[in-house]
């Protein structure tokens, strides 16, 4: 399978996007190099630029763990919100950062909250060509939830004939419809048996994994929300079973092999 992290602050990227990255991100991301570390799997770290800008030595520190280092955005803000200039300066000053940092070329991208819509994909897929990305991780092939999934795989074919590689998330079909797994929410909350019972009919070698360092995090709720306003919905979405996730996702590396985009698809 393809390890993938999303390297983003969740009080900053979720939460509130005028908000400074915090030092949370420096704990939960250490804490999930150790768990990879532990269990000698290497995969693709996505890495948001405003993490970047502010503590470089944690982008160092993915990249001397063998991970890939990969794009997040800047801001989190989602793309359906951008203006193309704005999208633009956001991948620029993103990839600029990340490739000054580790010395190393950026090929793949990952857009926050799956943001991908058909009615911009021409000038998203010319920025992306414009910062030297190759590939393309932003795709949920399920309808889920209303700010992201595609009902079908044309846009796939759609970012092919621009010229993009494409690795959409895993989905299992289930009663006539795709459900996601392996990934985020989804696996923080499905207990672990669902998990492995819907992961069964994937190709292991090429299924994506996917979550955020700061689902590891068991105190962050208790002590944001003394300090800030989360609505009760919010707070379930994001922080349901967060105390689940260590053992899990100890399972998960045990159960599957794992590599990274770049190890799989584009060997040196």
């Amino acid at each position: 399978m393809i390890f993938t992290a999303d390297i983003e602050d969740w009080q900053q990227s979720v939460y509130d996007f005028d908000r400074p990255v915090s030092n949370r991100v420096l704990r939960n991301t250490s804490r999930l190099l150790d768990i990879l570390g532990n269990h000698g799997v290497t995969g693709t770290f996505f890495v948001q630029g405003m993490v970047a800008e502010k503590f470089p030595q944690l982008v160092k520190a993915i990249a001397h763990a063998g991970h890939e280092v990969a794009c997040h955005s800047y801001s989190h803000r989602r793309i359906y919100n951008l203006t193309e200039a704005q999208f633009r300066e956001e991948m620029r000053r993103s990839v600029s950062s990340l490739e000054d940092i580790t010395g190393n070329k950026v090929i793949g991208f990952r857009a926050p909250t799956f943001s991908v819509r058909d009615e911009f994909l021409d000038w998203y897929c010319d920025i992306l060509h414009e910062q030297g990305i190759i590939y393309d991780s932003s795709i949920m092939l399920a309808t889920v939830r209303s700010c992201y999934g595609f009902s079908d795989d044309g846009i796939l074919q759609r970012l092919a004939a621009r010229g993009l590689d494409s690795y959409p998330m895993s989905v299992t079909r289930v009663l006539g419809k795709n459900l996601p797994v392996l990934g985020g929410g989804y696996f923080r909350i499905y207990p672990y048996w669902l998990t492995h019972w819907l992961a069964r009919g994937l190709d292991h070698r090429t299924s994506i994994f996917y979550m955020h360092p700061y689902e590891l995090d068991t105190h962050e709720y208790r002590e944001m929300s003394q300090l800030v306003d989360i609505p009760p919905k919010m707070a379930v979405h994001q922080f349901a079973r967060r105390g689940s996730m260590k053992i899990k996702l100890q399972k998960l590396l045990h159960d599957y092999p794992f590599s990274s985009f770049r190890d799989v698809y584009y060997p040196a």
